[in-house]
């Protein structure tokens, strides 16, 4: 009995440091190993129970918790379930039980318990689950002075989601940077919320042109300790930093940070996103080759997923894939537009953008650039407009002038003076110097491209398209020997001494 206690002792001390840098699957792992050798213990379910709510898993937060209630016999270890069950239940858009739990809980804790606070900071996150943002507000506001770091971060993530989905980004930014502050005064933060405060610090860099919100990103980006299980944050985090750096005019780095994100993601639905955004800059940087290539093979990918599955924000990649293939392929662009209106509504109720008009907008956007390219004039104006009115009273100057661009196209030129004013901040930006339809940014290096033969010609295309040279030697049917030559001898003219950056000097003209 003294070595089953010694190793639950032992196996809980790890999966609390597991839980702590954010290695999900080996707590989880730990703890059920541990409840196999003491299934009477109160602390491994509690803890796994915590596990699977980061994981995402309330359903399963909930049968692990009433399958483990025998083990929760002392007060507070009964009040610490059902604050878990409650927040379960919230989660999954059971407001009534959520609430119930919510009570018992209430009922167990008592003053100057840890879970007090914690109470307080949960039930504040439910009113936020269910868009009842002044609730929200208040109960936040009724928490402790002096928290743990933990749930002092959480808080002050929250209260920024809160300013968020009340359409107050600034305020939501101010609120972030100040989180920052307090997190550069912990030594050791938890893993999963530094996380999630430099992701929601990335997310909203490339909504607002503030230099301090870009530092903050891209500064953070590679000190967190990002595991595998908060891939999808890290994703989330590149795929905003890329986009920063889009809009400043450095497409070779808002590449390479695409490309990262790639990487780091398990959901094909993602990477069908980062496909799509690379083909969206390539196409309107004038990269055509490229863009084709990407867009390839995003479709290819997208084909394979079954869409009506996919229950969050990752299936925006659909109306904006319906854009790219309205010129190319009506057929195609007309599927995808008819996917997303079948699943458009289909997000789970804790996702930030239930309600939340930035997603209505984006879907305007997309919809109707595509509507315009099908001759649709009138439904085109009535959905770009759309977008352009929320962009424009949230606040976010490009988005709100991309919108403008779009209907400036349909022959409303007055839409073109807007545009300008709202994309003062991003004079290096692919809107403002957009090449002409039809045209190639490589053609912006002709003296350079003028001195190559054109076997090297045919070899720098092949570069910018991102292939490897194994690849160009098969396509070109050479030898490596051969295209290793041809490359360094691009290099001399172009007066680089790498591919990257060759890439930026032919990109830049």
């Amino acid at each position: 009995m003294l070595t089953e206690r010694s190793s639950e002792a032992d196996s809980l001390s790890a999966s609390r440091e597991d839980f702590h840098l954010a290695r999900f699957d080996s707590a989880a792992r730990r703890l059920r190993s541990a409840l196999e050798i003491n299934g009477d213990s109160p602390e491994s379910p509690l803890l796994l129970a915590r596990v699977e709510l980061r994981r995402g898993n309330p359903g399963e937060t909930l049968s692990l918790l009433a399958r483990y209630a025998k083990n929760f016999r002392t007060r507070l270890a009964k009040a610490e379930a059902a604050l878990l069950k409650g927040v379960a239940f919230a989660r999954l858009g059971d407001t009534e039980s959520s609430r119930a739990q919510f009570d018992a809980a209430r009922g167990l804790v008592q003053p100057g318990d840890v879970l007090s606070a914690e109470l307080i900071y949960e039930t504040a996150a439910a009113h936020w689950i269910e868009r009842r943002l002044g609730d929200a507000a208040k109960t936040i506001e009724t928490l402790p002075p002096a928290l743990p770091p933990d749930l002092e971060l959480q808080a002050r993530i929250l209260q920024g989601a809160i300013a968020s989905a009340s359409e107050n980004l600034h305020e939501q930014g101010a609120i972030l940077l100040a989180a920052l502050s307090y997190v550069r005064t912990i030594a050791d933060p938890n893993a999963y919320l530094y996380a999630m405060l430099v992701t929601h610090i990335a997310a909203l860099a490339v909504e607002l042109p503030s230099t301090e919100l870009r530092d903050a990103a891209t500064e953070q980006l590679p000190k967190v300790a990002w595991s595998d299980d908060i891939g999808d944050l890290h994703f989330h985090a590149l795929r905003a930093v890329a986009w920063r750096h889009a809009l400043e005019g450095d497409e070779f780095n808002a590449f390479r940070r695409l490309k990262e994100a790639l990487a780091v993601t398990r959901s094909p639905a993602w990477r069908v996103a980062a496909l799509t955004d690379r083909a969206y800059l390539a196409c309107a940087l004038g990269e055509h080759r490229w863009a084709a290539q990407e867009l390839r093979d995003a479709h290819e990918l997208a084909s394979t997923i079954d869409w009506s599955t996919v229950a969050g924000e990752e299936k925006l990649a659909l109306p904006v894939l319906a854009e790219m293939f309205a010129r190319r392929d009506p057929s195609v662009a007309i599927n995808y537009a008819a996917t997303f209106r079948n699943s458009a509504n289909n997000y789970p109720r804790v996702l930030s953008s239930r309600n939340d008009r930035r997603v209505l907008a984006l879907e305007s956007y997309s919809l109707g650039k595509v509507q315009a390219e099908l001759g649709e004039t009138e439904e085109a104006r009535r959905l770009l407009t759309q977008a352009w009115e929320i962009y424009e009273h949230l606040g976010i100057g490009w988005r709100a002038a991309r919108a403008a661009l779009a209907l400036a196209e349909l022959g409303d030129e007055g839409w073109r003076e807007k545009a300008e004013r709202s994309l003062h901040p991003y004079q290096r930006s692919w809107l403002v110097r957009k090449p002409a339809a039809g045209t190639d940014i490589r053609a912006e290096n002709a003296p350079q491209l003028d001195r190559l033969t054109p076997a090297q010609r045919a070899v720098f295309d092949l570069l910018m398209d991102g292939r490897g040279t194994a690849q160009i030697a098969k396509e070109l049917n050479r030898s490596t020997f051969t295209v290793r030559n041809h490359i360094k001898a691009i290099f001399k003219v172009f007066g680089v001494t790498s591919r990257p950056a060759l890439i930026v000097k032919a990109s830049q003209g």
